[in-house]
């Protein structure tokens, strides 16, 4: 079963591997990325930040949506790992029991949302299309921090951007 989607352009990396393993009582980690598929060096990378007793897992996009959704996947306590907000709405879309997706960070060059959320428009409209499918959208960089729901915010931010 899916325990979290969470959207983080660094993937695995110590407050993944550390803080929400433990929190979320997550024995998979699956990164869902097409990109980190075809890449032998990224995969060996991130194993790396992989605790152990956690097994680990890449898939494309496609791939991963269909290992969420396969019954006998239902037995491990998932935590799936998206880089970018136009995947995450294609697995909030894809997968039916994605009940929210936090927001560790992106951090690359576009319109500052707010701390470590830096998004461009085709980002803004991915994060409301997986508000559209009844999924809560928000940052949470580790599980002891509170949840800030984004919709307002990105409401507002893309309005102001298309002025």
């Amino acid at each position: 079963m899916i325990k979290a989607l969470h959207l983080d352009d660094r993937l695995i990396h110590g407050q993944v591997a550390i803080s929400w393993t433990r929190f979320l009582d997550a024995n998979v980690l699956l990164v869902i990325n097409d990109e980190v598929v075809k890449n032998e060096l990224r995969k060996k990378a991130l194993k790396m930040a992989v605790p152990p007793g956690v097994k680990y897992g890449f898939r494309s996009v496609e791939d991963g949506i269909a290992f969420l959704n396969a019954p006998e996947n239902q037995k491990y306590k998932i935590m799936a790992l998206v880089s970018d907000p136009q995947d995450a709405a294609k697995v909030c879309k894809g997968v039916k029991d994605v009940q929210r997706l936090t927001i560790g960070g992106v951090r690359k060059k576009a319109e500052y949302i707010t701390d470590n959320l830096n998004l461009t428009n085709e980002d803004m409209k991915a994060l409301l299309e997986v508000i559209k499918t009844g999924v809560a959208v928000g940052m949470l960089p580790t599980p002891s921090d509170k949840f800030v729901n984004l919709e307002k915010l990105l409401v507002k931010a893309l309005k102001n951007q298309e002025g």
